[in-house]
């Protein structure tokens, strides 16, 4: 999968741009607050995903403009396709996908794909649980929707047992429903366990060799899931009674404590992933670069296993993910991302001019040039 044009129109500070990029490696290179993330933003609004800047759409149109538009050209393994998206923000929007009107945003899903790397992805490794079972969550149900479905009536389930123990803390009186909501978690919280533990097994696999690549086989990276229920070593493979009496059983052994709490103290919503470089964790003693490192290999391995699994490449979106980087992992994501369309933001020129073979983007105030790479070494001083 490729993007193969892509225009807008009063799309934050682009007025009126366009562009045509190569199926290897795309470099939008410029000062700050130029517009190069917009692009990616773009680009990544067409994949079904909302602004992954946190941004409502109305704040994407530019200012004194009714409405943006974003016209994108794609081609997947048998024919060449178009989305077009116009949004005058709220539910005032029109999308069509190759002429035919959609309801909504999130029908694109699946249709085109991508992988968006941004700074705030740094939250993976940095921050805590919640950010790593958001990049888990995520990931999981671009592969298989049935996930999103499971979590979703997880996650409602739980408000309702969390809203009964409140009661029990307040009153001290039983409620009858709490076994109901139980056997429910019990039984949909062993199946997303499952979900995870299988896709973080293939993406540990995928994810360290491309660390491995990253940093000249000179350090070690590896990841597993930690559950809050199932001991370490449990074998979820099987979805059976035995793994479901397991979990019911953890949530009866924590009742006292959840009612002290008056929250669910154990379940999928508490679990995490353990990420480690050389054998010590990546968030408390990973230098910036290994912990940066760590977040784009997790990003790229994302996007392996949508091609595994989809048999379609996945258009890779890498924004402002130069800085503290060495030189040989800057030439990683140049020169050695192989069989993926990448877009790569940066600041400066440095990075461009050790491309290999690829396309280079200037954005300036808005407006975006395509500059050649014999024109960008030619006349590397006054870009």
């Amino acid at each position: 999968m490729r993007v193969t044009g892509l225009e807008l129109t009063n799309f934050r500070n682009l007025t009126a741009a366009s562009l045509v990029p190569c199926e290897g490696v795309n470099v939008i290179f410029g000062e700050n607050a130029q517009g190069k993330t917009n692009l990616l933003e773009a680009i990544w609004l067409c994949s079904g995903g909302r602004s992954f800047r946190g941004s409502r759409e109305s704040q994407m149109i530019q200012f004194q403009q009714e409405a943006f538009r974003v016209g994108l050209s794609f081609a997947d393994r048998e024919r060449e396709q178009q989305i077009w998206y116009q949004s005058a923000g709220g539910d005032r929007k029109k999308i069509q996908l190759n002429g035919v009107p959609l309801r909504t945003s999130s029908e694109l899903a699946g249709e085109f794909l991508s992988v968006i790397f941004h700074p705030g992805d740094l939250s993976i490794v940095q921050e805590g649980p919640a950010a790593r079972r958001t990049f888990l969550d995520n990931a999981i149900s671009q592969i298989k929707p049935i996930y999103a479905k499971y979590l979703a009536q997880y996650n409602s389930v739980l408000e309702q047992r969390g809203a009964l123990l409140r009661q029990l803390a307040q009153t001290g009186k039983k409620a009858g429903l709490l076994e109901i909501w139980d056997e429910q978690l019990a039984r949909m919280g062993t199946a997303i366990s499952i979900f995870r533990q299988d896709y973080l097994q293939k993406l540990s696999r995928v994810s360290s060799k491309i660390y491995g690549g990253f940093s000249g086989f000179e350090e070690e990276f590896s990841l597993c899931y930690e559950s809050s229920v199932f001991p370490a070593g449990t074998p979820l493979e099987i979805y059976d009674d035995a793994l479901i009496q397991q979990y019911w059983t953890s949530l009866q052994e924590s009742l006292e404590t959840d009612i002290r709490m008056r929250s669910t103290t154990r379940g999928i919503h508490r679990d995490d992933m353990d990420l480690k470089v050389n054998g010590l964790s990546a968030r408390l003693y990973g230098s910036q670069g290994q912990q940066r490192s760590c977040a784009i290999a997790l990003k790229l391995g994302e996007a392996a296993l949508l091609r595994e699994i989809t048999g379609e490449n996945p258009v890779i979106l890498l924004d402002d993910v130069m800085s503290e980087l060495d030189q040989g992992r800057q030439d990683y994501l140049l020169n050695r991302i192989k069989g993926f369309q990448v877009f790569i933001t940066c600041c400066d020129v440095v990075g461009p001019l050790r491309m290999e073979q690829g396309k280079v983007f200037r954005v300036t105030a808005g407006q975006v040039e395509e500059i050649s790479l014999e024109d960008l070494a030619e006349q590397p001083a006054t870009l």
